[in-house]
């Protein structure tokens, strides 16, 4: 394969880029790399540790208020200060105590603070149903909060709809 900066040489550096839900591939060979500024070791130098990742995410949270600030675990001693300096949490205890504070960065991070896996191939359709139920509310209140009235209406009339099927079930 030849390098798609200079169409010469043979690629010996391949870098592919997810993001958006798209795939890019760049082919370069050692010197356009070099020209480039990709490296193996540049690379992996900026691509931080998982402490040091999570850290940066719990910093880029905006400041916590006064309540969680003071925040301390009674098992084990740690402030909810310390815990967003470091990342780390002191005892399992932790999220507990802290729970407040970790909802909040969990809904910055994932969007959501519930898990909303698969449903098993093994589970009965009643549990499928329960689950789009929880979406399309979910949805439903959203629709209304941006003032789509048209979409609301529609996710209103599915969800009567999966309500009655529930109901004969």
């Amino acid at each position: 394969m030849k390098c798609e900066a200079c169409q010469k040489n043979n690629a010996t550096v391949h870098l592919t880029d997810v993001s958006n839900n798209t795939k890019r591939e760049i082919h370069l060979c050692d010197g356009c790399a070099k020209d480039q500024g990709v490296t193996i070791k540049s690379y992996l130098n900026k691509s931080p540790s998982y402490p040091e990742f999570l850290t940066q995410i719990v910093h880029s949270q905006s400041e916590a208020t006064a309540e969680e600030r003071d925040l301390t675990c009674a098992r084990c001693g740690m402030t909810y200060r310390k815990f967003r300096s470091t990342g780390k949490f002191g005892c399992p205890n932790d999220y507990v105590a802290f729970k407040k504070g970790i909802l909040n960065l969990l809904e910055k991070i994932h969007g959501k603070v519930q898990h909303t896996g698969k449903v098993p191939l093994r589970a009965s359709s009643q549990i499928a149903v329960q689950k789009e139920l929880r979406c399309l509310r979910a949805d439903l209140e959203k629709a209304v909060r941006e003032e789509a009235y048209e979409r609301a209406a529609k996710i209103r009339d599915r969800i009567y709809e999966l309500e009655g099927r529930e109901s004969q079930a």
